[in-house]
C-alpha cells in the first residue's frame, strides 16, 4: 500500500504517535491529559508511549491539569506536555500558561483542533485557537495530523516537536503552545494497512534528536563593577527573593543551592534570604544570618538600624513588604542576579548580572577576595544580627497576655514540622508573608517552592501535587488559605488518584477569607468595615469536613497549635493527600503583630 496508501484514522494516530515520540525523543518524560474527542489521536498515542516510559496522567479539569503539569515541570526542569481537545477546554490553561512565563518554567500544550474546512461555520465546538495564547508562550505551531505523510512531512513533525522542546527551555523557559488539528475518523482502524507508515514512524523515532539549551554566561565586565562596588560598600546586604527548585540531581548534589552562602561569607555582607529563595531552609541555620530582617525593621520601626548602602538583589525582588519597604528606605545601588527577566521595580538597580545565578555567585564570588570589614561594616552586621535576634525571642516569647491562636503561629508550626528535604509549598498571598516574620528555622534542609510568578491563587493545590509526585521528595506539606483552598478545588479532586504518592498534606489557614487586605490601605475605609467590606474578604462559612469527605481525603480540624503539630505529624506518616484546617479568629493576626511590634521596641528600650 506504501505510505501514502494508509487508511485516515491509522495516518492520523501514526503521524501522532511521531509527533508524541519525538517529542520523548527530545526530554520530555510526562504528559497530563483531559478527556475528550478530538484529541483522542495525542491520547492514544501518549498511551503508546506509556510503554517506552512516558508518564501519563488524566485528570478532568483542564485547569487543574494546567498547574499539575506546571509542577511537575517546576521540579523537574523540563517540560510536561498537556492535551487537550477543542472549543473551550484549552482556554482553561490560561493561568498555568501565564504563570509558567513569569516564573521561568516550561510547558507544552498540544491543543487538539478541528480542520479548517470546519472553520468560521458554525460547526460544533469550534473557534480560532491560532495563537490563542499570544505573548505569553515562547513559541507557536500547527501539525495537521491528516496531511501528508510523505518523508519531509514526516521530519517536520519531528523538526516541530524538537522545536517545542527547545523554544520551551529557550531563552528563558516558558510554555509554547502547538495546536494539532484532526480529522474523523479520530480512531486508527483495526487490520487496515500494510504497516509501512508505522515502520517509517518507528525509524524516525530511533533517530536522535539533541538540541542542547545554551548556557548562559554573565558578562566578565558587569562582574568586574559588580566586585568594585562590593569592595567599596560598608553597610551591603544580599536580599534573595524567589529562586527556583533546583531540579533533583541538583538538590541531592548541592548543600547551597545558588552560592548564596559563600557569596555572604566572601563578602561579609549579612544574607536576607527568604524561605522562597532555597537558602533560608538550610541544613545549619546560620547560611541565612539576616533571615526575617525587614520584619524585624518594621517592627522596630524602622529606626534602630543604619540603612544599607548596596543591595545584591538575588533572583526576583523580596515578597515581605520589611525586605521591600526596607530596600526602598535605604535607595542604595543596587546589583541584579537574574536568571533573564529584568527585576529591578524600584529603579535603583547600578549593574545587572544576566545568566545562570549559580555561575554569576560563583564568578562573583572568584572576584572577590574576602572583604575584611572595617569599623563601620563591624558595626552594621552586629547591628542586622542584634536586631534579628531581638525579633526571634519576641516571636519565641510571646507572654502570658498573647492574643491566642493566630495566622502566624499556624504558619511557624507547619514549618516546623517539615520533613528533611519535604517539599514546602507556600500559598499566595498571606502565608508566604507569614513566614518571613513568624517562622523559624526548623533545623533542617527543606525546599521551597511558591507560584509567585504572578502571585495568584490559582491551582495551589494541583501545582502542589505536581512538584511532589515528580520531584521525588519524601513528603510536602502545603501552607495555603482558605480562599486558596476554594479557588482550587478541582485541584483537592486529584486526590483519590494520588492515594500511592507521598504524603501530600495540605494545611489550609481557615480566617474566614482574605485577611490580607486587613494590611492595606482599603481596610482603613468605613466600607471595608460595614458588609460591603465581604467583597475583600470573601467570607465563606464552608464546611471542609463535607469537602474532604467528598474527595476521600483524612481531615482534621484544629484551633490550637499543639493540636496542628499532632496532626500534621500524624500526617506525614501516612501516604496520599491529607487536609487540616487550622481556624483562627479573624483578628487574632493583627493583635499578634500588634503584640509583636511592642515587645521589639521595648527590647531595643533596653
Amino acid at each position: 500500500m506504501g505510505l501514502a496508501g494508509a487508511a485516515a484514522g491509522e495516518a492520523q494516530f501514526q503521524r501522532a504517535r511521531l509527533l508524541v515520540g519525538a517529542l520523548m525523543r527530545a526530554g520530555v518524560r510526562r504528559a497530563v491529559t483531559s478527556p475528550g474527542s478530538r484529541s483522542t489521536p495525542l491520547v492514544l498515542a501518549a498511551l503508546d508511549a506509556a510503554a517506552a516510559g512516558l508518564n501519563v496522567a488524566s485528570i478532568i479539569d483542564e485547569r487543574a491539569a494546567g498547574f499539575f503539569a506546571l509542577g511537575q515541570a517546576r521540579a523537574t526542569g523540563m517540560p510536561t506536555v498537556l492535551i487537550c481537545t477543542s472549543g473551550t477546554a484549552p482556554a482553561h490553561y490560561l493561568p498555568a500558561m501565564m504563570e509558567a512565563r513569569e516564573a521561568g518554567v516550561p510547558l507544552i500544550a498540544l491543543t487538539a483542533d478541528r480542520p479548517i474546512e470546519l472553520m468560521d461555520c458554525a460547526a460544533p465546538q469550534t473557534t480560532d485557537q491560532t495563537k490563542l495564547f499570544g505573548s505569553f508562550v515562547n513559541h507557536f505551531a500547527e501539525v495537521d495530523l491528516a496531511g501528508p505523510v510523505d518523508p519531509l512531512s514526516l521530519r517536520a513533525i519531528r523538526r516541530t516537536a524538537a522545536q517545542a522542546v527547545f523554544r520551551s527551555r529557550w531563552p528563558r523557559p516558558a510554555a509554547v503552545h502547538v495546536n494539532v488539528r484532526a480529522r474523523k475518523p479520530l480512531e486508527p482502524e483495526a487490520g487496515v494497512g500494510d504497516g509501512s507508515l508505522a515502520a517509517a514512524v518507528d525509524a524516525l523515532l530511533r533517530e536522535p534528536i539533541e538540541a542542547a539549551v545554551p548556557a548562559a554566561q554573565p558578562d566578565p565586565a558587569a562582574l568586574d563593577r559588580a566586585a568594585a562596588l562590593c569592595r567599596q560598600a560598608e553597610r551591603g546586604l544580599i536580599v534573595a527573593g524567589p529562586l527556583p527548585l533546583p531540579p533533583p540531581a541538583a538538590r541531592e548534589a548541592a548543600a547551597d543551592a545558588f552560592g548564596l552562602a559563600e557569596l555572604a561569607r566572601r563578602t561579609g555582607f549579612p544574607l536576607l534570604a527568604e524561605a522562597t529563595s532555597q537558602s533560608r531552609f538550610t541544613e545549619g541555620d546560620s547560611a541565612a544570618d539576616a533571615a526575617r530582617l525587614g520584619a524585624a525593621w518594621m517592627a522596630d520601626g524602622g529606626e534602630g538600624l543604619p540603612l544599607p548602602d548596596l543591595i545584591l538583589q538575588v533572583g526576583a525582588p523580596p515578597v515581605a513588604a520589611g525586605a521591600q519597604r526596607l530596600i526602598e528606605a535605604a535607595g542604595a545601588p543596587q546589583i541584579v542576579l537574574s536568571d533573564g527577566p529584568w527585576t529591578d521595580p524600584d529603579g535603583l538597580a547600578s549593574v545587572f548580572l544576566f545568566g545562570n545565578v549559580g555561575r554569576s555567585t560563583s564568578e562573583l564570588c572568584r572576584r572577590i577576595e574576602h572583604v575584611e570589614p572595617g569599623a563601620d561594616a563591624a558595626g552594621w552586621r552586629e547591628d542586622v544580627l542584634g536586631l534579628r535576634e531581638r525579633l526571634r525571642a519576641a516571636v519565641a516569647s510571646p507572654g502570658p497576655d498573647g492574643p491566642g491562636f493566630h495566622d502566624g503561629e499556624a504558619a511557624a508550626v507547619a514549618v516546623t514540622a517539615a520533613p528533611a528535604d519535604a517539599l514546602l509549598m507556600l500559598g499566595n498571598s498571606l502565608p508566604v508573608r507569614l513566614v518571613e516574620t513568624w517562622a523559624a528555622h526548623p533545623g533542617r534542609r527543606v525546599w521551597v517552592a511558591s507560584q509567585r510568578g504572578l502571585s495568584g491563587i490559582d491551582g495551589l493545590v494541583a501545582g502542589f501535587l505536581g512538584s511532589l509526585g515528580a520531584g521525588g521528595f519524601p513528603a510536602g506539606l502545603l501552607l495555603a488559605g482558605d480562599v486558596s483552598l476554594l479557588h482550587d478545588l478541582d485541584g483537592l479532586a486529584i486526590a483519590p488518584e494520588y492515594r500511592a504518592g507521598p504524603p501530600a498534606v495540605v494545611v489550609v489557614i481557615d480566617n474566614q477569607g482574605g485577611r490580607i487586605f486587613d494590611r492595606l490601605p482599603i481596610a482603613k475605609a468605613g466600607i471595608f468595615r460595614g458588609p460591603a467590606g465581604r467583597h475583600w474578604l470573601t467570607p465563606h462559612g464552608v464546611d471542609f469536613g463535607g469537602l474532604a469527605r467528598a474527595f476521600g481525603v483524612p481531615y482534621a480540624r484544629v484551633e490550637d497549635a499543639s493540636s496542628l503539630g499532632r496532626e500534621i505529624r500524624a500526617a506525614l506518616g501516612r501516604r496520599g493527600v491529607s487536609l487540616i484546617v487550622a481556624t483562627v479568629a479573624p483578628g487574632a493576626l493583627a493583635a499578634a503583630e500588634g503584640s509583636l511590634r511592642q515587645a521589639v521596641a521595648a527590647s531595643s528600650s533596653r
